[in-house]
């Protein structure tokens, strides 16, 4: 199982040069173009993110780059100059505010995604039924948090009243559950899919329901770009808006992005596209929950919540769907 999870991420990175061409920007782009380079991720809950260069309508030169597969490195790039947009969890926008940098949330996003599984044959029926059971984890990533705050929601200490094991990657959580190291995990996709497919896992939770709710992450562009190319960033959140809509209304579509760029079956793909809800609000009451949760669990020694607006733009977005910023999420 590990060795063919090893043998996929070969396969993808192998086709990471020529990932980005694949989708085609539309045919109004001029021979001079503002660069505008965009941080690639494989998870499926932020696929929408593959085709917004189709959909774009001003001269601007597109580029994929991947400097990481966690947020952390992410918004690391992004922080020092070498990518102009990121996809990724509100964790990350609230490490942002945290942080003070120069980034802003235009757009909402990723929705679902997030699974905790058990193996198959496991007496583990539901939360309250993980204490005293080891659980896989990326320590701190938004699934660990979704996680920890779920337990809290049904009583239960998640630092006292169960083991969280820190196996640091998403392979290593599927490695976790393969060797039956840990009883059970909090994994996104399509790790998750994987494992219930290849090992029979079994799903209790898909964690955004028993925590913060089913929207998960966004698109945050750095101010340089936004002050400087106002426009372009206006046609950049229109075309988050279309592929968005795009991958809701052809499924096959998306499935076989999946494909391509993980190098998954079309039984992963497809179980991993069924557990995803794209969602473009910005849920502003959501993101200071999870500021407060990671404030509570000792991620950060200060809850940003009250500042939190100050690092996200409705404007953009209320132009691309024609809603007001209280339709996409915000309230006071």
């Amino acid at each position: 199982m590990v060795n063919e999870m090893l043998r996929r991420d070969v396969i993808r990175l192998i086709g990471l040069g020529g990932a980005g061409a694949m989708v085609l920007p539309g045919a109004a782009l001029s021979q001079s173009k503002t660069p505008f380079r965009m941080d690639e991720t494989n998870a499926i809950h932020f696929m929408a993110g593959h085709f917004i260069p189709r959909f774009l309508t001003k001269p601007i030169d597109w580029e994929f780059k991947q400097f990481a597969t966690s947020g952390q490195g992410r918004v690391s790039a992004f922080v020092r100059g070498a990518v102009d947009g990121i996809m990724t969890s509100w964790t990350y926008l609230v490490q942002i505010a945290f942080n003070d940098l120069p980034g802003t949330c235009l757009a909402g996003m990723a929705g679902g995604g997030s699974r905790l599984l058990v193996p198959n044959g496991s007496a583990i029926k539901s939360i309250e039924d993980l204490q005293g059971k080891r659980v896989g984890v990326v320590e701190f990533s938004f699934q660990d948090i979704q996680f920890i705050y779920a337990c809290k929601l049904k009583g239960i200490d998640a630092f006292k009243d169960l083991t969280r094991v820190n196996l640091s990657s998403p392979a290593g959580v599927v490695a976790g559950m393969t060797t039956a190291r840990v009883d059970a995990c909090a994994i996104f996709e399509p790790y998750g899919s994987i494992l219930m497919i290849e090992q029979g896992a079994k799903m209790i939770s898909n964690l955004g329901a028993d925590s913060f709710g089913i929207s998960n992450g966004g698109l945050y562009v750095h101010n340089d770009f936004i002050k400087k190319y106002p426009e372009l960033t206006q046609d950049i959140v229109n075309a988050t808006v279309k592929a968005t809509e795009f991958i809701l209304t052809d499924k096959n579509a998306w499935i076989g992005r999946v494909q391509q760029f993980t190098g998954q079956t079309d039984a992963v793909a497809k179980l991993a596209v069924e557990n995803c809800t794209p969602s473009l609000d910005i849920p502003i009451d959501t993101i200071r929950k999870i500021s407060t949760a990671m404030y509570d669990f000792g991620v950060h020694n200060r809850d940003v919540a009250a500042g939190i607006d100050k690092f996200i733009d409705y404007s953009f977005l209320e132009k691309a769907t024609g809603k007001t910023k209280q339709q996409l999420g915000y309230t006071a």
